[in-house]
């Protein structure tokens, strides 16, 4: 059966209320409505981790944000991204512009953008 994929976004202390809300009647409601085409929906939800077992932690974040645009790609172009009053963690500059290479970034990160930032940059702003 085909799989409709819908990313989550935000950060990690925030909306776990909403999130529940989108893992459960939420996607049941939409896999009754995808159903008649023959799909299911699936809701990418990061916020409990990757399950990556390193002991390297600067490699584990390094794989987390890779991680993370890459399962936005994969759910394009459904992605939702949920803001509130926290900025999200900051991971070290030199790391970003990896991944945002990585990524296929033609353009510039700022120096201070948060992971929850990328997201949704790369969710809703970046289609190269």
């Amino acid at each position: 059966m085909p799989v409709v994929s819908l990313f989550v976004s935000s950060t990690f202390r925030d909306f776990h209320a909403e999130r529940d809300l989108l893992l459960g009647a939420i996607r049941a409601e939409l896999d009754d409505r995808v159903a008649q085409f023959g799909c299911r929906v699936e809701v990418i939800d990061l916020r409990w981790g990757l399950g990556l077992d390193e002991f390297d932690e600067a490699l584990a974040q390094e794989r987390t944000l890779s991680v993370c645009l890459a399962e936005i790609d994969r759910s394009r172009p459904l992605f939702v991204g949920l803001l509130g009053d926290r900025y999200g963690w900051v991971p070290p500059i030199e790391r970003v512009r990896r991944v945002a290479v990585e990524a296929g970034w033609a353009g510039g990160v700022a120096d201070s953008w948060s992971v929850t930032a990328l997201e949704v940059e790369h969710g809703a702003f970046r289609h190269e």
